[in-house]
């Protein structure tokens, strides 16, 4: 590793030799889970710029909450840096949705680069496939497209 890298970690806050991997796991995992929550909320924001009704929450340290009026659903997201998991799942709300799709679960890996990337049944995901995997049930959902 050279000085530059070095140094730059030191400015992360991953430079913990006394960490373990599990702590070094769940540090990089906490990161990329905030991340996604700053890009979950881009993705609103676009779409509210040509649709309105969805809304992004964070009630909890570990869970977001999207709402569409629209389309009557909201989707909570929950992330478990136990398990190395996130869990999704889609609910109705008011008389609107025509039908709730299935939830489901993303894994979260670490890389050799020390980053963590979600992955859907073995497969990595790119960061704007994760957020398609979540959103696009809930904002484009099959019966609003008919």
């Amino acid at each position: 590793m050279g000085w530059i890298q070095n140094h730059l970690r030191k400015h992360e806050g991953q430079d913990e030799p006394d960490a373990s991997p599990e702590d070094q796991f769940a540090k990089a995992a906490r990161r990329r889970w905030q991340q996604l929550g700053g890009e979950l909320r881009s993705d609103l924001d676009e779409f509210g710029s040509h649709q309105k009704g969805a809304a992004f929450n964070q009630f909890t340290e570990n869970e977001f909450r999207i709402s569409n009026s629209d389309s009557g659903l909201e989707l909570l997201i929950a992330a478990d840096f136990k398990a190395h998991t996130i869990r999704y799942a889609y609910s109705a709300i008011g008389d609107k949705s025509a039908g709730t799709p299935e939830g489901g679960m993303l894994a979260m890996r670490q890389s050799r680069r020390g980053t963590v990337e979600f992955y859907s049944s073995d497969q990595e995901l790119t960061p704007e496939q994760a957020r398609q995997v979540l959103l696009e049930p809930l904002l484009f959902p099959p019966e609003m497209a008919a």
